[in-house]
């Protein structure tokens, strides 16, 4: 029987077209594991994002490409890297499958795929992280790196990223941007990449299909792999965002070791209201960050954007004008570093 999907999942995006895949009776398959599924019941994710980027519509008896792993999503849902038996669950619309443990109780039940084969290239299982980018050689100084986390998600982080990536490159510097962790999708990457941004990573350049459960290990790696590729490319301003919340595992040991393994890093911090940027931005210095500013959805309401500018967690800079800001603030540490490139052009 012929198990070939017809519709290819974002998370494949790597695997080299043509490659010769063979689908086999399914076995254990591990975090990057590639799975044929076919679709039983679509609910909460009624689309696919595939390989080239776009939307697809998902209907009854669709075959699509699933990769195994997991997933941690405070406002929608937790899944595990867990598929035992011929259901499994989508996690995520860019095609992340595994065994939903718990969601938000104002989301729809997951929905549901039949297991039909699994990936084999060359006799193994064919796995995405056997696809990661080449190690990168870096040229030139080092970027400036403008870090944009989160207290939580959808704070506004990426809206944040375009708006100093638009900035930036309006005021003539070259700009990478890269998603540090999270559940790969490819609207974070359009979203840098509409605003100016090249190149455009994500972790999944680096062989990860979701970071969650990666160890302090991993991450060195993930930051290595994609800060080098942001260096190699010459690019004057890194962009880095790191998804959901200072309280979620991977954001913290991030943001603990990130001094370590890129030097000095400049930090957005975007959230919904004021006393939790007030309690971020604390505990970002106790990190010993440098917090250049506050913004996201908290900056909808000049209240309580006031009541950030009083509490001393302030700059707070509304995100329609994050990119101006942080355009100067860039220019001033230019101005202070020795050897840190002007931009390119004259804005």
């Amino acid at each position: 029987m012929d198990f070939a999907p017809t519709k290819t999942g974002w998370m494949t995006r790597r695997i080299p077209a043509g490659l010769d895949v063979t689908w086999l009776p399914i076995g254990s398959p591990i975090v990057g594991d590639v799975l044929a599924c076919e679709v039983i019941t679509p609910s909460l994710l009624r689309h696919l994002d595939t390989a080239d980027g776009r939307r697809a519509m998902l209907y009854p008896g669709d075959r699509i490409t699933c990769v195994v792993g997991a997933r941690y999503s405070t406002s929608i849902l937790q899944g595990r890297a867990r598929v035992t038996g011929d259901v499994t669950e989508m996690l995520s619309a860019s095609g992340l499958c595994g065994e939903v443990v718990g969601r938000s109780a104002e989301v729809a039940p997951p929905t549901t795929l039949r297991v039909l084969a699994q990936a084999h290239h060359a006799g193994r299982p064919l796995n995405v992280r056997s696809f990661l980018l080449p190690p990168a050689q870096p040229i030139g100084p080092k970027p400036t790196w403008i870090v944009v986390a989160g207290s939580a998600m959808d704070a506004g982080k990426t809206t944040a990223c375009a708006s100093i990536i638009h900035g930036l490159t309006g005021a003539g510097y070259r700009v990478g941007a890269a998603k540090l962790t999270g559940t790969a999708s490819p609207r974070d990457l359009s979203s840098y990449r509409d605003a100016g941004a090249d190149p455009v990573l994500e972790f999944l350049d680096m062989g990860w299909p979701s970071t969650d459960g990666c160890d302090r290990a991993d991450l060195a790696a993930i930051v290595a792999g994609l800060t080098g590729q942001l260096q190699a490319a010459a690019v004057q301003v890194g962009v880095l965002e790191i998804a959901d919340g200072l309280l979620q595992r991977e954001t913290e040991l991030i943001l603990r070791a990130l001094s370590g393994w890129l030097g000095p890093a400049h930090i957005v911090l975007a959230t919904r209201e004021s006393l939790a940027a007030v309690a971020g931005v604390r505990q970002l210095r106790q990190m010993g960050h440098d917090v250049l500013a506050v913004t996201g959805v908290v900056t909808n309401s000049p209240l309580a954007c006031q009541e950030v500018d009083l509490a001393g967690a302030g700059p707070c800079i509304p995100t329609a004008g994050l990119g101006t800001v942080v355009a100067s603030l860039v220019e001033q540490l230019g101005d202070r570093h020795a050897g840190r490139p002007a931009p390119v052009a004259a804005a």
